[in-house]
């Protein structure tokens, strides 16, 4: 059996080494915004396994989180003539155009996490519905483990209510929360724009004016963070060993500023989940499909991949590691960066 298992192995290499010298071609990713760890990283393996598993070049374009500098980037990429393109965009209208733009000219599209306004092109979709309630639920039930007289007050930061947001990520934490308790209240949704500043500022004004806020969710670890250091400038954003004191923060990527908190006993930044190897790789698979003709581009087909829930209480830092070499390229030893994080405070 296991020679059976080492032969397929060895064919399937070798069919992997024979796509890659018959696709030598150039595409292109279009990034949301490569301020965030999660695009970077997303760029940087789509880059490197598209070389290695296909030969295949890359040009990646950065849409800095603004519609029409993407269609721009699209535009880009048809004039250089590539074969194939990938998009990660929140905005489905644009999406849409510029699926259709591209195909006018013979360039196949998938898109990513957010689906454009009509499905009528490959998709890579993280599951982050699941994961998102699950967060949800951990957050209240430790803040009421800790704090069970004080029903939960949410509080959310969003990207502008974009729908396949607030499918993917933001209600789903909302009806984790009221699955624990019945009695928690949503005291404010604001758009964080997944900016770090932005959020920390936004978070400064609600819980000005809400102070009994103890759960807030930032629907990427740009604004979580933003969120976590509104709150230990006035004093907040703190646990006791695991315990939670003043608040519970949840984020989403996954990313190792996030991971740094996380694993700190004493902040109070707890849970995120992310993809991004899997995620990127699918892009890569399904745009040299579309190019080679095993793939429709012109129909609706959905690839799925995991978002790996990480928190405080159920994770390893081990495991941890694991997922940010896997997934950010993490070079680091993530113990010893947690401590020296832990240090400086």
């Amino acid at each position: 059996m296991k020679k059976l298992l080492g032969l397929a192995l060895i064919a399937s290499l070798a069919l992997a080494m024979g796509t890659a010298q018959a696709t030598n071609v150039t595409v292109g990713h279009v990034v949301f915004n490569l301020q965030h760890q999660f695009h970077q990283a997303i760029a940087k393996e789509i880059v490197d396994y598209g070389k290695k598993m296909y030969g295949a070049k890359v040009i990646v374009l950065d849409g800095q989180g603004d519609s029409d500098k993407i269609l721009k980037a699209v535009e880009n990429l048809i004039a250089q003539k590539v074969k194939a393109i990938s998009i990660h965009s929140p905005d489905q209208a644009m999406t849409l155009a510029a699926i259709k733009l591209a195909r006018a000219k013979g360039i196949p599209v998938v898109t990513t996490l957010v689906w454009p306004a009509e499905k009528l092109a490959p998709h890579v979709q993280p599951l982050e519905t699941p994961s998102s309630f699950s967060m949800g639920i951990l957050a209240a039930t430790k803040w009421l483990e800790a704090n069970p007289d004080k029903p939960c007050r949410v509080a959310i930061l969003d990207f502008g209510k974009f729908p396949p947001v607030e499918v993917l990520r933001t209600t789903p934490f909302w009806q984790g929360v009221k699955s624990v308790d019945p009695n928690a209240e949503l005291v404010t949704e604001l758009n964080g724009q997944g900016d770090t500043t932005k959020s920390m500022e936004i978070t400064l004004d609600i819980l000005q004016a809400n102070p009994e806020v103890n759960i807030i969710f930032g629907a990427n670890d740009e604004m979580a963070l933003g969120a976590l250091a509104a709150c230990e400038q006035i004093g907040r954003g703190k646990m006791d060993n695991g315990v939670a004191l003043t608040e519970v923060i949840a984020g989403l990527d996954g990313n190792v500023s996030a991971m740094l908190k996380i694993f700190d006993p004493n902040s109070s930044f707890k849970m995120t989940h992310g993809a991004v190897r899997d995620v990127a790789r699918a892009e890569m698979d399904t745009m040299i499909g579309m190019v080679t003709g095993k793939i429709d581009p012109k129909k609706w087909s959905e690839t799925k991949v995991l978002s790996v829930v990480t928190d405080y209480w159920n994770s390893s830092i081990p495991e941890a590691q694991v997922f940010l070499q896997d997934n950010f390229l993490y070079k680091g030893k993530l113990a010893d960066d947690i401590a020296k994080a832990t240090k400086k405070k």
